[in-house]
């Protein structure tokens, strides 16, 4: 329903819009397609979070920046009245628009506006009967099993255990049969068109589960920012290493689906349960990565990145970098160790001399087929292409981190 965007509705397009989120809500919508909805009509970002400040939904932002949160634009806007607050403006052209979300006086959580024009005010009785509308999507989803579930794995990434034993003790209470580990897949869909994200979605969320699942254990699928994380249990490292090939598989397997969208992924590390925040967020770094760097529709695995995510992440630490660079060189050293072989010296000699074989052969007073053959097995045994350049940065890296500490080896 096109809605004029300078005037207030009038009262029979606001019967039509309610009319429509009634629709979307006795399908079985839930915030989310109402959140796409109300982000359609009004031409606007809409971003949904509960009272605890964690994701709900996010509709409409295509192109432009959304906060990954309200809560400090809330916060600096000062006392919400009538459960509206005006955001601040990151320019001086637009502002956004808060509603409380709210079931008799406990509020539930908060629905943000992020329009692209001005006369945010005009479009208010458009938030509040969404904000409504989701208010009793969320209060009928708070007593079901489904949403104590959900509610553990919300406090498990946020870290909210103290321990193992009482993380066990309260997904045990919950129904909820704790892995010992789990490794992490993110993925997300680019070049969707916003009227049809929401069905959308749940295509690729079924697309993934069909091809990630294995014998090991239920996988969990949870909403993080705007895209979709599968924790996939993962007791041996054999079930992590599956998981880690299935997951590659997942563009693949949406181009047979005929899914109509690029697919990035990302998969982190396993992770014993009570840190499983960290290979969500080794996967989601894998996926921001993948998705900067590399393009396409592809899923990366963190293992694969090389120095990348370390870059990423800044402030990254001495010690940090030690770990990397022996992770990297560790296996050419065991190799040379075990067969007597120079495949560090080669590979130091061969970057150091511009790739050129045949100094690097007269450096190391062998034939330059020897070096070809010892370069082959640097790049069999690291899995890394010494002539990409993506795997020639973290090799050249993890040298040059090896060179300064030689008292690490």
């Amino acid at each position: 329903m096109p809605v004029r965007t300078q005037t207030p509705p009038t009262s029979d397009e606001l019967v039509e819009f309610a009319e429509a989120l009634a629709r979307i809500a006795s399908s079985g919508g839930g915030a989310k397609a109402l959140a796409a909805h109300l982000a359609s009509t009004l031409n606007a970002a809409i971003l949904v979070e509960d009272a605890d400040w964690r994701h709900v939904a996010l509709a409409g932002a295509g192109s432009r920046t959304v906060p990954a949160s309200s809560r400090e634009m809330i916060a600096s806007a000062g006392q919400a009245v009538n459960g509206v607050a005006h955001l601040p403006s990151a320019s001086e052209a637009v502002e956004g628009l808060a509603v409380r979300i709210r079931a008799g006086d406990s509020t539930l959580g908060w629905l943000s506006a992020f329009p692209k024009a001005d006369a945010v005010g005009e479009r208010l009785p458009l938030l509040r009967l969404t904000a409504a509308t989701i208010a009793v999507e969320m209060a009928r989803d708070a007593g079901s099993g489904k949403s104590r579930q959900k509610s553990f794995w919300d406090r498990l990434l946020a870290r909210a255990y103290d321990d193992p034993i009482e993380a066990r003790d309260d997904a045990a209470s919950r129904g909820i049969s704790l892995a010992n580990a789990y490794v992490a897949v993110a993925v997300e869909a680019e070049g969707l068109d916003e009227t049809n994200a929401p069905a959308k979605a749940g295509d690729l969320r079924r697309i993934a589960l069909e091809t990630l699942r294995s014998g090991s254990g239920d996988i969990v699928a949870l909403e993080r920012g705007g895209g979709l994380v599968f924790l996939c249990p993962a007791p041996l490292e054999v079930d992590a290493q599956n998981v880690r090939t299935a997951a590659t598989l997942i563009p693949r397997a949406a181009t047979k689906a005929h899914f109509g969208a690029r697919v990035l992924g990302g998969v982190g590390r396993a992770a014993e349960a009570i840190d499983a925040h960290r290979t969500v967020e080794e996967a989601r770094e894998s996926l921001f990565i993948a998705r900067r760097l590399f393009g396409g529709s592809r899923v990366m695995p963190y293992d694969d990145l090389g120095i990348y995510p370390l870059l990423l992440r800044g402030g990254t630490s001495a010690a940090q970098l030690r770990e990397f660079s022996q992770r990297i060189l560790a296996p050419l050293r065991a190799y040379d160790d075990k067969h007597q072989t120079e495949l560090v010296r080669t590979l130091r000699l061969y970057f150091e001399v511009g790739q050129n074989v045949k100094t690097a052969a007269g450096e190391l007073s062998v034939h330059r087929h020897t070096v070809f053959y010892r370069l082959r097995q640097i790049a069999d045994i690291t899995s890394l292409d010494l002539d990409g350049p993506h795997d020639q940065l973290t090799l050249r890296t993890a040298m040059a981190i090896d060179a300064l500490n030689p008292h690490e080896r």
